[in-house]
């Protein structure tokens, strides 16, 4: 049986494009982003009798591991409210061969020769998206030693990329391995507007301006003294002020929004390699390396409480490594990252900025940090060695003890509900356990309620027509050669429910395509979200013509079941459609 590899998605090559007659629309009312479509996990929480599983790891103020702790030195509260554990068990990474008592009498047999060590895989995901070059270097230098001098020949290692550039599939062959880590460089991508735009505003600065425009936060008065000192020449009059005001609004928003399609792409190929890892017999780890990357908004939340939950059913250890070292907090901004924007006449402001600075590389740690913890992992950063730091997070912890409860009076709204795992029989001790999860949400029009509408379509079989769609494929050749299908979807203008807002009117399409082998068991697939914000020509225009969106799935020479699912995020209807595709 062909192996459902990670090929089909590390293993895509993905391109969405809106396609529209004539080419009126401009570049900012028309906007997409892509990434690996993910499953919904069929023990997602779904109802009020769905257990919530916890995996926590427990060490003491030396950062040793705690043993020997029963179900009764547990506490787990789900969003301040004490609940009781259901079940409880304390797993051993490696257990102890079983005694014979004393005084059983046994025959005498020739000594059986010892069972071979279960093979540990080990996979090193590289976010080489979310990583500059420097960083790079160090983390690549990191692991050819740790493969070099720590890989036992029972592991088998296997290399990842944010950018699926550079993949190894798991191997037990350390040359092979090393030789890929050579090939490893930085595709760092920026969500600012570049070293040269004043101002220069980070994801962390741009969310407080957005949340907090109302009210003028430090981020944003910091931002317009900028863009005023820049773009106001001489004295600032209030035609400057306003145009400046609005330019720091715009530029907050897109930043934002670049930050938060950044984050999600990096877990969306994240989950793919959890998703593969979680096919391999024996004890897996997944050691991931980046320089970090802003995870603040509801939607990165929520894609990383996916990856949570796919990496504890999987039972899949995830260990994070700060490529960045021990960073130095450097006065007016890294000098990397260009001149620094300053208003050298307001000591307040020039302090804010390198306030706000600092601010940002700690919070872009927050994924890895929770990734890690929730799972049962280590975060190593603060230091330069990053050698010493791989050898430590690629320990596997000795004891883990998995806990489940149901939660209480659970409402399905959606709402994300926070755990705190407490053990109050002990002081001075560092618990590791997952920090929340979202709960399942059946009013009609909310936004979960939506997207679980069509995540439930994409599994399904049935034809559905709320949306008016046409699907056309066809099989070729991707730009490297690889065989591979190419699908252009059009949706009709007429059936989109645009809402009109201020001057604009706005429309969300998510495009999902899923590709099945012939038993319906899932391969891969990719998910296209189209932002609408269309002036009054364009939205003509589209409503008479529609929209296309194409891509591209690389895949196997073969027969597969292509699965098309498309909705309109507005009013949320849905279109779906399968079909049997040869690729050749």
């Amino acid at each position: 049986m062909r192996i459902k590899q990670f090929l089909l998605l590390v293993l895509v090559c993905v391109l969405a494009v809106p396609m529209l007659h004539g080419q009126t629309a401009q570049s900012d009312e028309i906007k997409i982003a892509s990434q690996p479509y993910i499953p919904e996990e069929p023990g997602a929480i779904k109802v009020q009798s769905t257990i919530v599983d916890v995996t926590v790891v427990v060490r003491d103020a030396d950062g040793k591991l705690v043993t020997g702790l029963k179900q009764s030195d547990f506490e787990i509260y789900d969003s301040g409210r004490k609940q009781t554990i259901s079940a409880f068990n304390m797993e051993l990474a490696h257990p102890p061969a079983m005694k014979v008592p004393e005084h059983v009498e046994v025959a005498v047999l020739p000594p059986a020769p010892p069972p071979p060590n279960p093979p540990r895989y080990l996979g090193f995901y590289f976010d080489d998206q979310n990583m500059s070059s420097g960083d790079m270097v160090f983390a690549r230098k990191a692991a050819v030693g740790f493969i070099e001098k720590n890989m036992e020949e029972t592991d088998r290692a296997g290399v990842f990329t944010s950018s699926t550039t550079v993949t190894q599939q798991f191997t037990s062959n350390k040359q092979q391995v090393m030789d890929t880590l050579g090939r490893l460089i930085s595709h760092q991508r920026a969500a600012n507007f570049g070293s040269t735009s004043c101002p220069r505003i980070t994801p962390y600065e741009a969310m407080q301006i957005v949340q907090m425009f109302d009210t003028h936060s430090d981020a944003f008065d910091l931002a317009l003294a900028q863009a005023e000192q820049c773009n106001c020449l001489g004295s600032v009059d209030a035609n400057c002020a306003a145009q400046q005001s609005r330019l720091v609004q715009t530029q907050a928003a897109t930043v934002l929004s670049l930050s938060e399609q950044f984050a999600q792409e990096s877990l969306g190929v994240l989950g793919d390699v959890i998703r593969y890892m979680g096919r391999m017999p024996g004890r897996r780890m997944l050691i991931m390396c980046s320089s970090g990357f802003f995870s603040r908004t509801d939607k990165v939340q929520h894609a990383q409480d996916k990856m949570i939950d796919s990496a504890l059913k999987a039972g899949i250890v995830i260990n994070t490594l700060d490529a960045k070292g021990l960073a130095a907090d450097w006065v007016g901004g890294n000098p990397a990252d260009g001149p620094p924007n300053l208003v050298i006449a307001n000591g307040r402001m020039n302090a804010l900025q390198d306030e706000i600075l600092s601010d940002e590389r700690d919070v872009s740690n927050d994924s890895m940090s929770v990734l890690a913890s929730s799972t049962g992992g280590k975060f190593f950063h603060n230091s330069n060695d990053l050698g010493g730091g791989l050898v430590e997070i690629a320990a596997l912890p000795e004891v883990t003890y998995a806990l489940s409860f149901y939660p209480d009076d659970l409402k399905e709204n959606g709402a994300y509900h926070t755990l705190r795992v407490r053990v109050p029989g002990m002081h001075d001790v560092s618990i590791s356990a997952r920090p929340g999860y979202f709960a399942q949400s059946h009013e009609r029009n909310s936004p979960s309620a939506k997207f679980q509408k069509l995540n439930k379509q994409v599994m399904a079989s049935d034809n559905l027509t709320e949306v008016g769609t046409e699907v056309t494929t066809q099989s070729g050749m991707n730009a490297a050669g690889e065989s591979a299908l190419k699908v252009v979807v059009h949706v009709n203008g007429k059936s989109l429910s645009f809402k009109k807002e201020n001057n604009t009117r706005n429309e969300r399409l998510i495009f999902v395509t899923a590709l099945f082998d012939m038993q319906n068991h899932y391969l891969g697939g990719n998910e296209a979200v189209m932002d609408m914000n269309l002036k009054d020509a364009t939205y003509a225009q589209i409503s008479k013509d529609g929209v296309d969106a194409k891509t591209t799935l690389q895949a196997p020479p073969g027969t597969y079941r292509l699965r098309e699912v498309v909705q309109e995020v507005v009013a949320g209807r849905l279109s779906a459609s399968t079909r049997t595709v040869d690729i050749h």
